[in-house]
């Protein structure tokens, strides 16, 4: 595997999981592994994803997604109410 098909197999499966995907690194260790790291954004989430392949069967090996929400202005805390930041939560 080279380091183009490396990048090409990680942004597609971070492009494959609904993210807008940007190369961060991508590097072979000394034990014949691809580490390619990417930074995925979508809306209000952003994080990265990580994705180990086997340099020579091109095998996935490992993958760590770590996309989160960001804090806003407006947040729902999961119960179906949106709770109120600020000076906004006083209701005049």
């Amino acid at each position: 595997m080279s380091y183009d098909e490396a990048v090409s197999q990680g942004l597609q499966l971070c492009r494959s999981r609904g993210y807008e995907c940007q190369l961060k690194d991508a590097r072979r260790t000394s034990k014949d592994i691809w580490k390619v790291r990417i930074d995925a954004y979508t809306g209000n989430a952003r994080g990265h994803v990580h994705a180990d392949y086997h340099a020579y069967s091109r095998e996935l090996l490992k993958v760590d997604e770590r996309v989160r929400r960001r804090k806003g202005e407006w947040d729902d805390d999961g119960h179906g109410h949106v709770r109120k930041r600020g000076h906004a939560r006083h209701d005049d």
